[in-house]
């Protein structure tokens, strides 16, 4: 009985000294990031002819995210104002914002619900998968994304988010200008670059 006593008791004086103990039975805590207006998404496409990218370069949406190590959720919307995409090339951003029916629906939302697990948040670029819901044309569909996540400093992330999509997941049919000489292919690469800053500790 000693013997198992003093086992125990060597094995909690580890545990204190290293600081495992308090790790162990610390709560996880909710924090609370702020989506800098730098943060910007890209949708990049091709035709039969060329490449082409259309950009939002300043997000002015819904501002904050909720990381919580509970369950790994990674709460929050991404709300981009459709209007506000540049193709680089006035006929291509036309018929890329016509075809989104932005008059109808203006917004492209991106839901954040789930990773995979919580990432360390370290300086090297970690990756990391996650679950989104993203609502365009009227039409919501849940993906799974792939995220790489760096910590800039203390209190600032960046989060890229990536994903394939397709004009057809959304029931659109793809753009084409000059009377169907120039065919959009209906697969579009998303790309989301979210500056974070923390705001509460």
């Amino acid at each position: 009985m000693y013997l198992l006593r003093f086992i125990i008791i060597n094995i909690i004086s580890v545990y204190a000294s290293t600081g495992a103990y308090t790790l162990y039975s610390a709560s996880p805590v909710k924090s609370k990031w702020l989506v800098e207006k730098t943060s910007t998404i890209s949708i990049a496409g091709s035709t039969n002819v060329n490449r082409f990218c259309c950009q939002v370069n300043e997000y002015t949406g819904p501002d904050t995210i909720i990381l919580n190590p509970v369950g790994a959720s990674f709460l929050g919307t991404l709300s981009v104002n459709i209007e506000d995409f540049n193709c680089n090339n006035r006929i291509m951003t036309g018929e890329f914002k016509k075809t989104l029916k932005y008059h109808e629906y203006p917004r492209l939302k991106i839901r954040f619900i789930s990773l995979e697990r919580m990432p360390s948040f370290g300086a090297a670029v970690e990756s990391v998968k996650g679950y989104v819901e993203v609502e365009l044309a009227g039409i919501c569909r849940k993906f799974e994304v792939t995220y790489s996540v760096c910590r800039k400093n203390d209190e600032n992330l960046e989060l890229v988010g990536y994903r394939v999509f397709g004009f057809s997941d959304f029931g659109l049919a793809p753009p084409h200008k000059m009377g169907g000489l120039i065919r959009v292919n209906d697969r579009l690469d998303v790309q989301f670059r979210l500056q974070l800053h923390q705001i509460n500790q």
